[in-house]
């Protein structure tokens, strides 16, 4: 029991420096944001799905790059459900993987945004923009049937999607003891 708290402590504190890497604070310079979560504004974003967008798992980042963590956020989604693409793009992927038809749309920047378990309705190579329907919810993937997953890579590494979708709360550093 001692020792799943220490680790539910560890993750915690890992994803709370991510994110203070990812977002900068008082104490930290612009240049520590990546480049595209600075220039993109949230309006040039969409939900994958439309409203209501309930979040039923957050994105919860790897202490490393092959340790456990949740790459993405799950949203809650019925099969059949509209799927939208976030952003403008090229669909760079539209097929299986493993057990799950996944979709994958590569924006400038080297940003990559996944959505899984989708039945797309769009090909790799096809141009598509913001809004526009990509897809359908299907069933399989790793999360309960009635999910969708969101996941975003830049320059090869995963970020929250709340990033671009602008969810996430700006850290805020407090003084440290009393």
């Amino acid at each position: 029991m001692h020792t799943l708290r220490n680790l539910a402590i560890r993750r915690l504190a890992a994803s709370a420096v991510m994110l203070l890497i990812l977002l900068g604070s008082q104490f930290a310079t612009a240049s520590a944001v990546p480049p595209a979560v600075v220039t993109l504004a949230a309006d040039v974003w969409r939900w994958p799905l439309p409203e209501p967008h309930r979040v039923i798992a957050p994105f919860i980042a790897p202490v490393t790059p092959y340790a456990a963590g949740h790459r993405g956020i799950d949203l809650m989604a019925q099969t059949g459900d509209t799927v939208l693409a976030p952003h403008d793009g090229v669909v760079s992927f539209a097929g299986v993987v493993v057990d799950r038809p996944v979709l994958s749309i590569t924006q400038a920047g080297d940003l990559i945004t996944t959505v899984e378990p989708v039945l797309a309705l769009v090909a790799e190579g096809d141009r598509v923009q913001a809004g526009q329907q990509i897809g359908t919810v299907a069933t399989g993937g790793h999360c309960a049937p009635g999910c969708l997953h969101l996941g975003v890579r830049l320059h090869g590494n995963y970020v929250s999607p709340l990033l671009y979708l602008g969810g996430l709360q700006r850290a805020v550093l407090l003084p440290a003891g009393p």
